[in-house]
């Protein structure tokens, strides 16, 4: 690993729209921290909010929520910016959270992003590049409005893709897990359709020769509409309900339009239009720059490797895995086992501390089951410490706070940074998770200094896969 530093360039005004904290610039943020050997917080909070944040929480859940929805709105970027998007300025501000880092690093993990994936690089030593980026664009609408999301997800899309003809779009519309954030934004999720130079200039300064290049390729399916070319809109994302009952439609579904004073069709389908699977938006990686990354490495002489995966779940179990081999490499018994979840993901806290790391994607019921599985793998005599989501909406699938507690009974839980009569809408939450965390560690030094190989980690690959 690389500490030196150098100054960060001056930001483009493009980099204004990226979001910092969607989970692939997360991924890619928390990485290129770790590798200088610093945590970083996923929302960024300064010491006046902070104290905002503190006599907040005092109001409950309903005022925290209300006034968190407001600073949500007020946040995101003007409509008119989608005009000055483009994919050298996206890929160049992945680039630039590498600043002052130098290899020759013996690989590097490009692909879909997710929290199993940041703690690979950190078990290999390497940078993370994203092949997604996202931008919440102003836009109130009634959160039940399908039809209009989508179009004025349509013109932003438009305005972006005349210019950018290496980019695919997704526009992604979540009425359940994000209900209270698209009442005041648009989503637009960008996906790489090539290599950019930005990305290429970065292999070839910091690769060491014949490296290898990771693809990380998530293969995550969901059922979504082809609006145009390089077009798509997505209904809902991962969670307990399926892409099929989005659009088709649940009773709890038809409840909650109802809640929202609207007597809605039950689901949040496109009328008229038929869908079609495709990697999903936040995880799935995109078949195209896959092909563009392996005829890359080819023509320079480099290793390709992909790392395939059906689920976000299989990247973190994996990591998991890893973690697990490079701790028994290095002599180390492991400390205990560190559960993220979502954008609580810490990839330093192994290197410091000798954890095992389980990423979950979300905080509902699906996730829930991944973590009551992989349970089977935790060391019995070491404690389980757990980064709970301050995410604000309690859905019908959300596992409340005991749930979390039931499935790691007979271990000992330590959830950090929370209150639990809060959860999932604890204000402070957003700075006191990070650090809880980092106060453990630092009181629980046992640090890892070696890494593991690219042969390494396709050898428990190789093993999960025949195992299961």
């Amino acid at each position: 690993m690389k500490n030196s530093r150098a100054p960060q360039p001056p930001p483009r005004p493009a980099w204004q729209a990226i979001s910092r904290s969607d989970s692939s610039a997360v991924a890619m943020r928390s990485v290129a921290a770790a590798l200088r050997g610093e945590f970083v917080s996923p929302w960024e909070i300064t010491a006046n909010q902070r104290r905002l944040l503190s006599w907040l929480a005092r109001g409950g859940k309903r005022l925290s929520t209300t006034v968190i929805e407001r600073v949500i709105a007020a946040s995101a970027v003007p409509p008119s910016w989608a005009e000055q998007i483009t994919t050298d300025d996206l890929a160049s501000w992945a680039v630039s959270l590498y600043a002052g880092l130098r290899g020759p690093w013996e690989a590097i993990i490009v692909g879909a992003p997710n929290g199993g994936v940041a703690h690979l690089a950190m078990a290999l030593g390497v940078p993370f590049l994203s092949q997604h980026f996202v931008t919440a664009y102003r836009d109130p609408t009634p959160a039940d409005d399908v039809v209009t999301y989508q179009e004025h997800g349509a013109a932003l899309a438009q305005a972006i893709l005349g210019r950018n003809k290496d980019l695919a779009i997704i526009n992604h519309y979540d009425p359940l897990h994000d209900r209270f954030l698209i009442k005041y934004v648009n989503h637009i999720r960008y996906k790489l359709m090539t290599l950019p130079k930005a990305y290429q200039s970065f292999i070839e300064r910091n690769l060491r020769p014949g490296g290898t290049i990771i693809f990380s390729d998530c293969r995550y399916p969901w059922l979504m509409y082809l609006m145009g070319e390089r077009h798509w809109f997505q209904v809902g994302g991962l969670g307990a309900v399926t892409a099929q009952e989005y659009l088709e439609g649940r009773p709890e579904i038809a409840a909650l339009q109802q809640r929202g004073g609207q007597s809605g069709p039950g689901h949040w389908g496109l009328p008229g239009r038929r869908p079609f699977a495709w990697p999903e938006s936040e995880w799935g990686a995109l078949p195209p720059f896959r092909e563009e990354i392996e005829q890359y490495a080819r023509a320079n002489a480099y290793r390709f490797v992909g790392l395939d995966g059906a689920h976000p779940e299989a990247f973190s179990l994996l990591a998991f895995h890893v973690w697990k081999r490079l701790l028994a490499q290095e002599g180390i018994e492991p400390q205990g086992v560190l559960v993220e979840t979502f954008t609580q993901v810490a990839p330093l806290a192994p290197r410091r501390s000798a954890l095992l790391p389980l990423w979950l994607p979300w905080n509902c019921t699906d996730s829930l089951a991944f973590l009551q599985r992989s349970r089977a793998f935790f060391p019995s005599d070491r404690p389980v410490l757990w980064l709970p989501l301050p995410n604000f909406v309690e859905t019908f699938d959300t596992v409340l706070w005991q749930g979390w507690l039931t499935a790691l009974e007979g271990l000992e839980v330590q959830a950090l940074g929370m209150n639990p009569r809060l959860y999932p809408a604890d204000p402070t939450a957003l700075f006191t998770v990070g650090d809880a965390l980092r106060a453990w560690v630092e009181a629980h030094p046992r640090p890892v200094t070696g890494v593991l190989t690219a042969d390494a980690v396709l050898e428990e690959a190789l093993a999960l896969r025949n195992r299961h």
